[in-house]
Protein backbone atom coordinates (compact mmCIF):
# COMPACT_ATOMS: atom_id res chain seq x y z
CA UNK A 1 0.00 0.00 0.00
CA UNK A 2 2.46 2.58 0.42
CA UNK A 3 4.54 1.21 -2.61
CA UNK A 4 0.65 2.63 -4.70
CA UNK A 5 0.18 5.78 -2.23
CA UNK A 6 4.28 7.07 -2.87
CA UNK A 7 3.27 6.51 -6.45
CA UNK A 8 0.17 8.39 -6.72
CA UNK A 9 1.82 11.18 -4.73
CA UNK A 10 4.38 11.38 -7.46
CA UNK A 11 1.88 11.06 -10.20
CA UNK A 12 -0.27 13.98 -8.58
CA UNK A 13 2.59 16.26 -7.69
CA UNK A 14 4.12 15.91 -11.38
CA UNK A 15 0.30 16.55 -13.08
CA UNK A 16 -0.03 19.47 -10.49
CA UNK A 17 3.25 20.89 -11.79
CA UNK A 18 2.70 20.64 -15.13
CA UNK A 19 -0.97 21.79 -15.19
CA UNK A 20 0.43 25.27 -13.74
CA UNK A 21 3.15 25.31 -15.85
CA UNK A 22 0.96 25.49 -18.70
CA UNK A 23 -1.42 27.92 -17.31
CA UNK A 24 1.42 30.21 -17.01
CA UNK A 25 3.15 29.77 -20.11
CA UNK A 26 -0.29 30.44 -22.02
CA UNK A 27 0.01 33.97 -20.76
CA UNK A 28 3.33 34.62 -22.07
CA UNK A 29 2.70 33.73 -25.44
CA UNK A 30 4.56 31.50 -28.42
CA UNK A 31 8.40 31.83 -27.69
CA UNK A 32 11.00 32.66 -30.56
CA UNK A 33 14.24 31.02 -29.64
CA UNK A 34 15.69 32.69 -32.14
CA UNK A 35 15.01 36.26 -30.59
CA UNK A 36 17.53 36.89 -27.42
CA UNK A 37 15.02 39.37 -26.64
CA UNK A 38 12.13 36.92 -25.93
CA UNK A 39 15.06 35.04 -24.09
CA UNK A 40 15.53 37.50 -21.87
CA UNK A 41 11.73 38.20 -21.33
CA UNK A 42 11.18 34.50 -20.71
CA UNK A 43 13.56 34.16 -17.99
CA UNK A 44 12.29 37.35 -16.12
CA UNK A 45 8.60 36.34 -16.54
CA UNK A 46 9.53 32.45 -14.96
CA UNK A 47 11.14 34.19 -12.16
CA UNK A 48 7.95 36.77 -11.60
CA UNK A 49 4.93 34.66 -12.23
CA UNK A 50 3.24 32.94 -9.95
CA UNK A 51 1.49 30.21 -11.86
CA UNK A 52 5.37 29.33 -12.73
CA UNK A 53 6.36 29.57 -9.13
CA UNK A 54 3.31 27.04 -8.55
CA UNK A 55 3.96 24.81 -11.05
CA UNK A 56 8.01 24.59 -10.03
CA UNK A 57 6.55 24.31 -6.42
CA UNK A 58 5.18 21.04 -7.23
CA UNK A 59 7.41 19.44 -9.85
CA UNK A 60 10.16 20.31 -6.67
CA UNK A 61 8.02 17.71 -4.46
CA UNK A 62 7.56 15.51 -7.05
CA UNK A 63 11.57 15.22 -7.86
CA UNK A 64 11.69 14.35 -4.29
CA UNK A 65 8.83 11.41 -4.25
CA UNK A 66 10.79 10.46 -8.05
CA UNK A 67 14.32 10.27 -6.35
CA UNK A 68 12.51 8.36 -3.06
CA UNK A 69 10.55 5.85 -5.63
CA UNK A 70 14.20 4.99 -7.75
CA UNK A 71 16.13 4.14 -4.77
CA UNK A 72 13.53 1.37 -3.95
CA UNK A 73 11.70 0.34 -6.94
CA UNK A 74 13.24 -0.46 -10.74
CA UNK A 75 13.33 2.47 -13.03
CA UNK A 76 11.80 -0.08 -16.03
CA UNK A 77 9.13 -0.20 -13.36
CA UNK A 78 8.50 3.63 -12.09
CA UNK A 79 8.35 4.92 -15.63
CA UNK A 80 5.85 3.46 -17.34
CA UNK A 81 3.55 3.77 -14.37
CA UNK A 82 4.10 7.22 -14.03
CA UNK A 83 2.80 7.71 -17.70
CA UNK A 84 -0.48 7.30 -15.84
CA UNK A 85 -0.05 10.55 -15.17
CA UNK A 86 -1.16 11.30 -18.85
CA UNK A 87 -4.85 10.22 -18.02
CA UNK A 88 -4.73 12.54 -15.26
CA UNK A 89 -3.05 15.15 -17.28
CA UNK A 90 -5.67 14.94 -20.05
CA UNK A 91 -8.40 15.62 -17.19
CA UNK A 92 -7.16 18.31 -15.83
CA UNK A 93 -6.09 20.55 -18.85
CA UNK A 94 -9.62 19.92 -20.40
CA UNK A 95 -11.54 20.94 -16.67
CA UNK A 96 -9.13 23.58 -15.63
CA UNK A 97 -7.02 24.41 -19.31
CA UNK A 98 -10.06 24.23 -21.43
CA UNK A 99 -8.08 22.79 -23.55
CA UNK A 100 -10.38 20.88 -26.54
CA UNK A 101 -9.37 17.03 -26.65
CA UNK A 102 -9.94 15.39 -29.47
CA UNK A 103 -11.50 11.28 -29.19
CA UNK A 104 -8.03 10.17 -30.93
CA UNK A 105 -6.41 11.62 -28.18
CA UNK A 106 -8.89 10.56 -25.52
CA UNK A 107 -8.44 6.89 -27.09
CA UNK A 108 -4.22 7.17 -27.46
CA UNK A 109 -4.14 8.07 -23.61
CA UNK A 110 -6.54 5.19 -22.66
CA UNK A 111 -3.76 2.94 -24.47
CA UNK A 112 -1.24 4.40 -22.19
CA UNK A 113 -3.53 3.89 -18.92
CA UNK A 114 -3.82 -0.07 -20.20
CA UNK A 115 -0.27 -0.37 -20.06
CA UNK A 116 0.19 0.86 -16.79
CA UNK A 117 -2.21 -1.67 -15.56
CA UNK A 118 -0.12 -4.33 -17.15
CA UNK A 119 3.21 -3.00 -15.91
CA UNK A 120 1.88 -2.56 -12.19
CA UNK A 121 0.90 -6.19 -12.44
CA UNK A 122 4.74 -6.87 -12.83
CA UNK A 123 7.54 -7.47 -10.18
CA UNK A 124 8.98 -3.89 -8.87
CA UNK A 125 12.26 -5.36 -8.16
CA UNK A 126 14.16 -7.54 -10.22
CA UNK A 127 17.93 -5.99 -9.89
CA UNK A 128 20.60 -4.30 -8.01
CA UNK A 129 23.43 -2.01 -9.15
CA UNK A 130 26.27 -2.43 -7.48
CA UNK A 131 28.53 0.53 -6.96
CA UNK A 132 31.35 -0.87 -8.87
CA UNK A 133 28.69 -1.71 -12.11
CA UNK A 134 27.92 1.99 -11.54
CA UNK A 135 31.07 3.21 -12.45
CA UNK A 136 31.99 0.89 -14.99
CA UNK A 137 28.49 1.53 -17.01
CA UNK A 138 27.69 5.54 -16.51
CA UNK A 139 30.99 5.50 -19.33
CA UNK A 140 29.06 4.11 -21.50
CA UNK A 141 25.94 5.98 -20.78
CA UNK A 142 24.84 7.17 -24.34
CA UNK A 143 23.79 10.99 -24.56
CA UNK A 144 21.94 11.81 -27.85
CA UNK A 145 22.20 15.02 -29.69
CA UNK A 146 20.43 15.97 -32.66
CA UNK A 147 17.52 18.31 -34.01
CA UNK A 148 15.72 17.02 -37.21
CA UNK A 149 15.16 19.68 -39.76
CA UNK A 150 12.94 18.12 -41.78
CA UNK A 151 9.89 17.48 -38.58
CA UNK A 152 7.38 20.05 -37.08
CA UNK A 153 9.03 22.38 -34.21
CA UNK A 154 6.81 20.87 -31.86
CA UNK A 155 7.98 17.54 -32.39
CA UNK A 156 11.71 19.23 -32.39
CA UNK A 157 11.08 20.59 -29.14
CA UNK A 158 9.65 16.87 -27.66
CA UNK A 159 12.81 14.93 -28.90
CA UNK A 160 14.86 17.64 -27.10
CA UNK A 161 13.14 17.20 -23.82
CA UNK A 162 12.88 12.88 -24.33
CA UNK A 163 16.84 13.30 -24.98
CA UNK A 164 17.06 15.16 -21.87
CA UNK A 165 14.96 13.64 -19.47
CA UNK A 166 16.10 10.15 -20.38
CA UNK A 167 19.17 10.92 -19.83
CA UNK A 168 18.51 12.44 -16.48
CA UNK A 169 16.24 9.52 -15.37
CA UNK A 170 18.86 7.02 -15.90
CA UNK A 171 21.46 9.56 -13.70
CA UNK A 172 19.35 10.00 -11.26
CA UNK A 173 18.64 6.34 -10.84
CA UNK A 174 22.37 5.33 -10.63
CA UNK A 175 22.68 8.13 -8.16
CA UNK A 176 20.09 6.99 -6.20
CA UNK A 177 20.64 2.94 -6.50
CA UNK A 178 24.56 4.09 -5.19
CA UNK A 179 22.64 6.06 -2.12
CA UNK A 180 20.55 3.41 -1.34
CA UNK A 181 17.01 2.92 -0.07
CA UNK A 182 15.62 6.04 1.10
CA UNK A 183 13.63 5.58 4.11
CA UNK A 184 13.34 8.75 5.54
CA UNK A 185 14.67 12.61 4.10
CA UNK A 186 16.87 13.43 6.53
CA UNK A 187 20.41 16.23 6.28
CA UNK A 188 23.11 13.61 5.93
CA UNK A 189 20.66 12.09 2.90
CA UNK A 190 20.39 15.27 1.21
CA UNK A 191 24.33 16.23 1.52
CA UNK A 192 24.70 12.56 -0.42
CA UNK A 193 22.42 13.47 -2.92
CA UNK A 194 23.50 17.06 -3.81
CA UNK A 195 27.25 16.11 -3.54
CA UNK A 196 26.86 12.96 -5.86
CA UNK A 197 27.92 13.58 -9.45
CA UNK A 198 25.40 11.39 -11.52
CA UNK A 199 22.98 13.05 -9.50
CA UNK A 200 23.71 16.23 -9.90
CA UNK A 201 24.30 15.92 -14.06
CA UNK A 202 20.80 14.21 -13.87
CA UNK A 203 19.38 17.32 -12.66
CA UNK A 204 21.28 19.36 -14.94
CA UNK A 205 19.95 17.02 -17.57
CA UNK A 206 16.49 17.44 -16.54
CA UNK A 207 16.84 21.18 -16.51
CA UNK A 208 17.69 21.77 -19.64
CA UNK A 209 14.33 19.47 -20.98
CA UNK A 210 12.34 21.65 -18.06
CA UNK A 211 13.84 25.06 -20.22
CA UNK A 212 12.60 23.32 -23.36
CA UNK A 213 9.30 22.05 -21.84
CA UNK A 214 8.36 25.33 -20.94
CA UNK A 215 8.92 27.05 -24.18
CA UNK A 216 6.98 24.42 -26.19
CA UNK A 217 4.07 24.64 -23.90
CA UNK A 218 4.07 28.47 -25.14
CA UNK A 219 2.28 27.27 -28.11
CA UNK A 220 1.60 23.53 -28.04
CA UNK A 221 -1.33 22.03 -25.51
CA UNK A 222 -0.21 20.48 -22.67
CA UNK A 223 -2.22 17.59 -23.28
CA UNK A 224 -0.42 16.97 -26.25
CA UNK A 225 3.24 17.52 -25.36
CA UNK A 226 3.47 15.45 -22.20
CA UNK A 227 2.00 12.35 -24.14
CA UNK A 228 4.42 13.19 -26.74
CA UNK A 229 7.30 12.82 -24.75
CA UNK A 230 6.79 9.37 -24.19
CA UNK A 231 9.04 8.89 -26.19
CA UNK A 232 11.60 9.40 -23.53
CA UNK A 233 10.66 6.01 -22.03
CA UNK A 234 12.13 4.46 -24.63
CA UNK A 235 15.58 5.64 -24.30
CA UNK A 236 15.01 5.14 -20.74
CA UNK A 237 13.70 1.93 -20.56
CA UNK A 238 16.99 0.80 -22.82
CA UNK A 239 19.03 2.69 -20.11
CA UNK A 240 17.39 0.58 -17.53
CA UNK A 241 18.00 -2.75 -19.67
CA UNK A 242 21.45 -2.03 -20.83
CA UNK A 243 23.28 0.09 -17.93
CA UNK A 244 21.21 -0.41 -14.72
CA UNK A 245 20.91 -4.18 -15.77
CA UNK A 246 17.18 -4.92 -15.08
CA UNK A 247 15.08 -7.67 -16.09
CA UNK A 248 11.96 -6.57 -18.17
CA UNK A 249 9.48 -9.31 -17.70
CA UNK A 250 6.78 -9.75 -20.16
CA UNK A 251 3.67 -7.81 -18.58
CA UNK A 252 6.26 -5.02 -17.88
CA UNK A 253 7.59 -5.22 -21.46
CA UNK A 254 4.18 -5.78 -23.16
CA UNK A 255 3.08 -2.52 -20.67
CA UNK A 256 6.36 -0.85 -21.81
CA UNK A 257 5.86 -1.22 -25.57
CA UNK A 258 1.91 -0.02 -24.79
Amino acid sequence: MKKFILLFLLILTQVLGDIWLSRGMKDFGEIDVVNLSTIVNLLVYLFTNPWIWLGVFFLTVSLGFYLTAVSLFDLSYILPLHASSYLLNGILAWLILGENISSQRWGSTCLIAIGVVLVGFSPSNTSRVKSQEIKDKIHNLPFFLGIFNTISKTWRGVIMIALGDSTGDILLALGMKKIGEVKSFSVKLIGKIITNPYIMIGVFCQTLAFLVFVSVLSWADISFVRPATGLTYILSILGAKFILKEKLMFTKLLGIVL
